[in-house]
């Protein structure tokens, strides 16, 4: 009963912001936000600082030891370097960590999304799948161009690449006709894309909603002896 009231009160106080922002609603936010920062701060302290830096300091060998002693000294350095006077001292760790995360970015943009939408264009053409895949071939033989289509006229779109015309020098540089066209065509994928997206997410917050309208009917009928 008490977690069912108490629920209800942080439901009813964000669905207050329909109404407007008030006191109520940020009330629930704040709360929302410091218990999400308390919880993320107990599962780094669970699961990557106590096994992999207090243990190793405790009961690990002298070689894990050593292990360790990288990570405390880029963290001592960050500390340092919140005081004016040691400030270059924090360039190296912040540089550690700039490299390491565009490292991460670029390799899972390339072996995550590049490469494994390259390899589904190039399947989409194998004619094995064409006869072999349920449906009528010329199907997939669309489904394949328009995939192909697709793929060029994106990347196009993104192309950014500038050239001035050999007959005109007063004129500014420009795009050659033929990527300016695939990215025109490009700008109808990205929009349906971006629209798919838009639609999930809204469609997602609207069943959040009337989940929680549902909790709220269903909270109240229980409570005066309804079923």
């Amino acid at each position: 009963m008490v977690w069912g009231v108490v629920g209800l009160l942080l439901t009813v106080m964000i669905l207050s912001y329909l109404i407007g922002d008030n006191f109520f609603f940020r009330f629930a936010a704040y709360l929302f936000v410091g218990v999400t920062a308390g919880f993320m701060t107990v599962l780094i302290i669970k699961h990557l600082v106590w096994p992999y830096f207090f243990q190793p300091l405790i009961s690990g060998t002298w070689h894990d030891r050593l292990w360790v002693l990288i990570p405390l000294a880029l963290a001592i350095s960050l500390v340092v370097s919140q005081f004016s006077r040691w400030s270059v001292v924090g360039r190296v760790p912040l540089a550690f960590l700039a490299g390491l995360t565009a490292a991460i970015t670029i390799g899972g943009a390339v072996f995550g999304t590049i490469i494994p939408q390259l390899r589904a264009v190039v399947e989409a053409f194998d004619p094995v799948r064409w006869y072999q895949s349920p449906g009528r071939p010329w199907v997939r033989i669309a489904e394949a161009l328009v995939m192909l289509i697709g793929v060029v006229g994106t990347l196009s779109y993104f192309h950014f690449g500038l050239r001035r015309r050999q007959d005109s020098d007063t004129q500014a540089p420009e795009r050659p006709r033929v990527i300016q066209t695939l990215g025109k065509v490009g700008e109808v994928f990205i929009g349906v894309a971006l629209g798919a997206v838009f639609a999930g997410v809204f469609s997602t917050a609207l069943l959040a909603m009337i989940d929680r309208i549902m909790f709220i009917g269903q909270f109240v009928s229980r409570l005066f002896g309804g079923r």
